[in-house]
Parts: C-alpha cells; sequence; structure tokens
C-alpha cells in the first residue's frame, strides 16, 4: 500500500507540455459517463521523446486526412538509436490513442556490496474508449515496475556473476522451493501489470473515465529480453541467419513457446552462403477468439456474471428457434472437442464470445480480453459489466541474449541477435509477421551504415500499414486496392545486439571494479573471457541526413533534417 501510495505521489504532476482540450470518449464502448466532469489526471500529449510541444505541432500530428508519419526529431534521446515512428487513425476517435515510452533505470543496492544494475524498458499502449488509460500506463507503469524489482532487489543482486551460472535464490532454507532469478523478473512485470490495472481501478472516481487500453512491455536486463503482453499488440523478433548457423540453432536456449517455429524450418534447402529472413512471435494476441475456453469457463463458473443474457456454450453452427429439440454440435468451458446436446430455449441466448478473429467480440462489445482499465465498461444491450471476463494478466516470453550464436566474420548482428518489432495492432491489422521481416531487413540493407537507419525502419513499416488515400478519400495499400489500417499505427524497431554489448561492457567494468573472478579464474582471465564476446565495440555510424522513405510523399513526413 505505501508503495502504491507513494507511486501516486510521484506521478501526479501531468507531462510538461501545452495544454489542450481533452478527447471525448468512444460511443462504441459505453464506459460509465458519470464523470465527465472529472479532471484529466495527465494532460494529454504524444509521447515526450518525439518532442511535440506546442499546441499546433500536436494538432498536426492529429490531421485524421493527412496522417502525417511522426518520428523522433532527435534520435540520440533513443537508446542504441532505436526507431519509433507513429500515425494517428483516420478518424476513428478525436487524438491518436496509443501512447509509448522507453525508460533507462538503475537498480542500486542499499548496501552498495553490488555494481549499479542498469536495466531498459519500452512499453505501447494501445488506448479505447478514450486514451486515459493508455497516456496513464505510459507515464505510471515504470514506476510501478521499477518497485517491483526494487522488492527483490536483494535476491537479484547476489546472482550478478560474470563467468558462472548464478544460483537460484532465495535458498531452500527461506521457502519450501527455491526461486529463479529469471521468475522473479516474470513475477515483478506479472505483479507491475496487476497494480497498474488496480490503481487505474483507484484513480476511476477521482479523475476522468480512463477506458482501457491494451499493454506491450519489453525490458532488457541481466543481458536477457523480457516480452509481456496483455491485448492485441504484438511483438515480433525479426531475424535473419545464413544456413550453417540456422543448422546449429539447436546448440542455443530458445523460449520453449517458439522453439517449434524454428524446427519447423530445419528442411529448407539452400547454400551456406544464403540468408534466412524468419520472424519469432514472442507474444500471442489476446482476443475473444483466442482466449474463447478462458472466456467460456469463466461464464461456467460464475453463471452469475452472465445475467442470464448470455451462455457459455460455442456451437458448430449457430442455433435457430426452429432448431429447437434437435441435436445440435457443442462445447462449453475449456472443451476442445465437440459433443451433442438437445437445443433447449436457453441454448439460444447470446453466446459470450461471438465472430471470430479480429471480428469477435466479448458480450458483443469488445474484441479484446487483456489489459488495462475498462473497470466500468458494460456490455451493449444488457449492461451487464464485462470487466469480470477482463484480465489485466500479462503473457511473458524471455530470451537469454548469451546464448545467442553469432559468427563475427558472417557481419550479421542484427540478423543473429534479430530486430525486435513491437507494434499496436494498426500495424497487424494489414501486415503479417514475414513481410514485416522482409521489411527491416530490405530497409536496413538499403541504409547499411546511417546513424538512423531503425527510424527509418519504423517508417516504412508505418508508411506501409497506412497506405495511401485515393479519390473517394479511402486509405488503400500501396500496392494493392486493399483497404489499408484506419487505426492508430505505433511502431518500436529495437536493434537486440546494441543492448547486448552495452550490457557485455557493463560486465566488463563489474569484473574489473568489483574484482569477482569465478570457477576459480583471476579477474584478469575473467574480463578476458568477456573481451571475447564483445569483439568489437558499437560501429561508429556516421550522421546522414535523413532521408524520406520511397512511397512517402515530401510533407508528409515530421522528421529531423
Amino acid at each position: 500500500m505505501f508503495n502504491r501510495i507513494k507511486n501516486r505521489v510521484l506521478t501526479a504532476v501531468s507531462p510538461d507540455v501545452l495544454a489542450i482540450p481533452a478527447a471525448g470518449h468512444s460511443t462504441s464502448s459505453p464506459n460509465k459517463t458519470s464523470n465527465r466532469n472529472l479532471p484529466d489526471k495527465f494532460t494529454y500529449a504524444r509521447p515526450p521523446f518525439l518532442q511535440l510541444m506546442t499546441q499546433d505541432e500536436l494538432k498536426a500530428s492529429a490531421d485524421h486526412n493527412v496522417r502525417p508519419i511522426i518520428v523522433p526529431r532527435d534520435i540520440a534521446i533513443m537508446p542504441f538509436c532505436t526507431g519509433y515512428a507513429e500515425c494517428v487513425n483516420s478518424g476513428k476517435s478525436e487524438w491518436n490513442e496509443d501512447q509509448a515510452a522507453f525508460h533507462r533505470h538503475i537498480l542500486s543496492h542499499p548496501s552498495k556490496q553490488y555494481p549499479d544494475l542498469p536495466y531498459i524498458y519500452f512499453g505501447t499502449f494501445d488506448g479505447h474508449a478514450g486514451y486515459g488509460a493508455a497516456l496513464a500506463a505510459s507515464n505510471q507503469f515504470h514506476y510501478i515496475l521499477h518497485e517491483k524489482l526494487v522488492d527483490v532487489i536483494d535476491m537479484l543482486m547476489p546472482a550478478v556473476t560474470f563467468a558462472a551460472p548464478a544460483p537460484s535464490f532465495p535458498h531452500p532454507m527461506t521457502f519450501q522451493r527455491s526461486v529463479s532469478k529469471d521468475e522473479l523478473i516474470i513475477g515483478a512485470l506479472e505483479s507491475a501489470f496487476i497494480e497498474m490495472d488496480a490503481l487505474l481501478a483507484e484513480d476511476r472516481d477521482k479523475y476522468r473515465n480512463a477506458g482501457g487500453c491494451t499493454a506491450l512491455v519489453t525490458l532488457f536486463i541481466f543481458g536477457k529480453m523480457f516480452v509481456a503482453n496483455a491485448g492485441d499488440s504484438r511483438a515480433v523478433l525479426c531475424q535473419r541467419m545464413s544456413k550453417k548457423v540456422f543448422k546449429m540453432h539447436s546448440n542455443s536456449v530458445i523460449p520453449n513457446s517458439v522453439e517449434r517455429e524454428l524446427n519447423s524450418r530445419d528442411g529448407e534447402e539452400a547454400s551456406d552462403s544464403e540468408m534466412h529472413i524468419f520472424p519469432i512471435s514472442f507474444s500471442h494476441d489476446h482476443t475473444p477468439d483466442t482466449e474463447r475456453p478462458r472466456l467460456m469457463s469463466t461464464g461456467k463458473l460464475n453463471p452469475t456474471l452472465m445475467g442470464g443474457a448470455y451462455v457459455a456454450m460455442e456451437y458448430a453452427k449457430r442455433p435457430m428457434f426452429k432448431d429447437l429439440g434437435q441435436r445440435v454440435l457443442y462445447r462449453q468451458g475449456s472443451m476442445k472437442g465437440w459433443a451433442y446436446k438437445t437445443l433447449t430455449a436457453d441454448d439460444l441466448r447470446m453466446p459470450i464470445v461471438t465472430g471470430e478473429g479480429k471480428r469477435s467480440r466479448l458480450l458483443g462489445t469488445i474484441g479484446v480480453t487483456r489489459g488495462f482499465g475498462d473497470h466500468d465498461l458494460r456490455a451493449l444491450g444488457s449492461g451487464l459489466p464485462i470487466k469480470p471476463f477482463l484480465s489485466p494478466h500479462p503473457e511473458v516470453n524471455y530470451r537469454d541474449l548469451s546464448k545467442v550464436i553469432s559468427i563475427p566474420s558472417d557481419n550479421n548482428e542484427d540478423g543473429d541477435y534479430g530486430i525486435l518489432v513491437m507494434a499496436t495492432d494498426g500495424l497487424w491489422d494489414v501486415a503479417d509477421i514475414e513481410s514485416v521481416s522482409n521489411t527491416v531487413f530490405k530497409t536496413l540493407n538499403k541504409y547499411p551504415t546511417e546513424k538512423h537507419r531503425y527510424t527509418m525502419v519504423a517508417q516504412e513499416l508505418v508508411a506501409k500499414s497506412r497506405g495511401r488515400v485515393n479519390e473517394s478519400n479511402h486509405w488503400r495499400l500501396a500496392h494493392s486496392k486493399a483497404a489499408a489500417t484506419v487505426d492508430d499505427i505505433s511502431v518500436f524497431v529495437i536493434p537486440v545486439v546494441q543492448y547486448y554489448k552495452e550490457y557485455c561492457l557493463w560486465e566488463k567494468q563489474c569484473a574489473e571494479n568489483f574484482d569477482k573472478p569465478a570457477n576459480g579464474m583471476s579477474s584478469e582471465s575473467s574480463t578476458e573471457e568477456v573481451e571475447i564476446e564483445i569483439t568489437s565495440d558499437v560501429n561508429e555510424l556516421q550522421p546522414n541526413a535523413v532521408e524520406t522513405v520511397e512511397g512517402v510523399e515530401i510533407g508528409e513526413t515530421i522528421i529531423d533534417k
């Protein structure tokens, strides 16, 4: 409770940007409206690293007719020259309801017996029914996450070693089972998600109704990459490997959830010099369709939540009144198979989940099932609260970057370690992970040494998904007649290897400064091993003028020259 109070005090001040009128909430999601006269907790703004400081710039960024692609004015602000680009929707809401954030933090042990531990966090938050929840999460989540990491600092810090595997903490004498450092970090992410959601619940009677938002967070710490997702934003690791390294992947440690994707590609034929481009999903969408078993189980176990208006069943064929008394195929709860039942009048009530894929809806109202907020959201028609079916609990995947196989002579660090693309569903609505991976490496090849190359990748991804407006004022993809996305788009493009190089340098400095030999080696031999790992520092990149991506008209892009 003390941490939560402290967090609210720390973040009570709005971002230092020009105030603009608050946007109204979307009428498509019927949240409680009695709090419209309450103040906003945070003044609307775009992410601070974009440096849009005036009202004119904010209005220009939300021009639904032009839909300008916005990138950071100063890419040096971003860690590792990470790329970022965003684009407003085509008129769904007054303002861009996506938000994004990154923060560098340091964990310091009070005893000073251990080196300060730096970590980096990136977050994307896709708002709905207003920008409030996404804006609050972008301003507050990193404080909550930091507190969760501080809570376990005593168990994290003793695990810092530089040449030997870290032991599990705490000792079995403390608890009945040992807990690994990875489990502590995953737990910090999970509990931070839950507390962020609880904070929005506490604030809803004090501040303007925040609506809700999805949340996608990446945490780089201890030489590892942790990705936590709740909602339908998506993180994809785009990789490119030579056939020789590709065949050696079984020697590396890969998250169980993605190892099958690599194994399924072993049969591909190619020469040793050919480069394979392949994506690995580090998150999965949480929609009524993908979470149908959980939602139906919730309804079946708690029938009062359905208020007699819904049924926790799924049918192979939509039942009609004329089918009463007939045998129909159904499944309910967590059933994976199908069975027969005799159709009754109660079975004709609306199912908890309707539709399929992106068109699926929970209680006929909302298309995402995890995230923050939506505490006052009620179902269309029935007016029943939807929050009991929603969850802030994230799915967490991680990768140990020290296990990545990279051959310096291949000059393929970006491909071996991967480029992490974090994006809201505005991108994924019209792009698949394979096309995104191809675009990433095609654009990087076009700009092989430029410092802003990752920004150009982000800009290209947004430009392709946004498309172009035609004579009828409809947005269409550039190379087809298919509809482009009409949603907000936000994209991070993160060069993972740059973080790992930075971590190795920190590890080397710690080995020297704290003189902690491991496995009987001297501190000199331990340091030498680290030097082999980081054969070269980050390449010196020559600053070039930022250019507009091919296919994006001059004047459509706000970008530093």
